[in-house]
């Protein structure tokens, strides 16, 4: 019998170890099944593990429709046996989830009658919503609220304060009558609560996990590299280039390391691209930073990457979601024993990580990043004792246990 502790009263989970049943269950997600962000990775990894408890899981995953081509031929996931998967094309058009809710509920209905579903798992209020009005669905329903819309987007439309009503409205309908409610956090949770409305469903903690399996294979194939002594410190970045994902203050704390006499060169290496990458570029040339952006990587590609860095930083902006959630680079940063820099959200001091010793916190400024960066470049055995601590983290983040959870609570029902 193992446990796996989140260290809250409601949020403890007992693991049970339980072999493949036959049950089906049905998921239905709001990004590509293949896609290589960490919503779709985090997702992916949540199902496969989930798949390997119970029989069948038939997926609906949305793609953009000019992207349709490019996902359809990716073939190395369609060996999954147990996973049915079909895509689905996203029409870009106002309220076009809200269709695709009313739609699947439907179909969902006359499916069940079939499969029997174990259970429904849907990623985001809008496309559940509508499966919360037959009781027969509403009762099997996880229904993930992912963040607070009004927090993630920047909305220059003149409809952007009916877009968040409106998405505030689906929230509390699906927290008032989806059978569970999955959430990142508590963190994440207690803000709902307090700006949403008490969910009467019960709460299941699903937060970002790892595939321990992977990071194995990935570790062996650059285990040989790491003896070769670099001549210069990577400092790295992973993730999509928003304005929140503070880059722009990395770029300007990599420019003041150079009045620090930092024993080696510094190259800042940003695995990712977005809307932000121009206005990067220009203040890296500005600044005279030596950089690299990659673009839009694979995420297995992205991993590689993430082996090569001496130190991962996260100086990201504090909104609802920074501040209550873990991002999956982080353990990952930390099941590859690459130490981490990551501004002192509310999440890691929930989970009680300590500065200096589990990861390094700094505020997103500038002068902090560059502070910390120094601290962490100049001492090899701050960097050893980081690297050493970050896999045994890491390990309590593996989506195994984290579906185990998962498949418990549902039994209890």
């Amino acid at each position: 019998m193992k446990r796996l502790q989140f260290d809250r009263g409601r949020f403890r989970g007992q693991l049970i170890n339980n072999s493949r049943t036959h049950e089906t269950a049905l998921a239905i997600i709001s990004c590509p099944y293949f896609g290589n962000r960490g919503d779709s990775v985090n997702e992916r990894q949540l199902l496969e593990a989930l798949s390997r408890k119970i029989g069948k899981i038939i997926v609906f995953s949305f793609i953009p429709i000019n992207r349709m081509k490019m996902y359809g031929h990716e073939e190395k996931y369609k060996k999954q046996q147990n996973i049915l998967l079909i895509n689905l094309p996203l029409i870009p058009l106002p309220g076009i989830s809200l269709l695709y809710s009313l739609i699947l509920s439907l179909l969902t209905f006359l499916l069940d009658r079939i499969y029997k579903f174990k259970f429904i798992y849907i990623r985001t209020s809008s496309l559940a919503f509508a499966f919360t009005i037959l009781k027969e669905l509403r009762k099997k329903l996880i229904a993930k609220i992912p963040a607070l819309l009004e927090d993630e987007l920047k909305f220059k439309a003149p409809f952007g304060c009916f877009i968040c009503w409106l998405a505030s409205l689906f929230d509390k309908i699906v927290l008032r009558n989806a059978a569970f409610i999955a959430s990142s956090s508590p963190i994440l949770m207690q803000e709902i609560t307090v700006r949403r409305t008490v969910p009467k469903g019960k709460m299941i903690l699903v937060p970002a996990g790892i595939n321990l399996e992977k990071i194995r294979k990935i570790k062996n194939e650059i285990e040989d590299k790491k003896e070769i002594k670099k001549r210069e410190f990577i400092v790295g970045f992973i993730g999509s280039l928003w304005w929140w994902q503070g880059v722009d203050v990395l770029v300007k704390s990599i420019a003041k390391l150079r009045d620090m006499n930092i024993d080696k060169p510094v190259k800042l290496l940003l695995v990712g691209d977005g809307p932000e990458r121009k206005r990067i570029e220009d203040l890296c040339t500005m600044l005279k930073v030596n950089y690299s952006i990659t673009g839009f990587v694979e995420h297995d590609t992205a991993l590689k990457y993430l082996s090569m860095f001496d130190v991962l930083v996260l100086p990201r902006y504090k909104t609802s979601t920074t501040e209550s959630n873990i991002p999956i680079k982080v353990i990952e940063a930390w099941a590859l024993g690459i130490p981490v820099i990551v501004t002192r959200h509310k999440v890691f001091e929930f989970y009680g990580f300590k500065n200096y010793e589990d990861l390094v916190y700094c505020e997103p400024t500038p002068e902090s990043i560059a502070e910390v960066l120094a601290k962490v470049l100049f001492s090899a055995n701050l960097r050893k004792k980081l690297s050493e601590k970050g896999p045994q983290i890491a390990k309590h983040f593996d989506y195994n246990l984290i579906s185990k959870t998962i498949i418990e609570v549902l039994r209890q029902t």
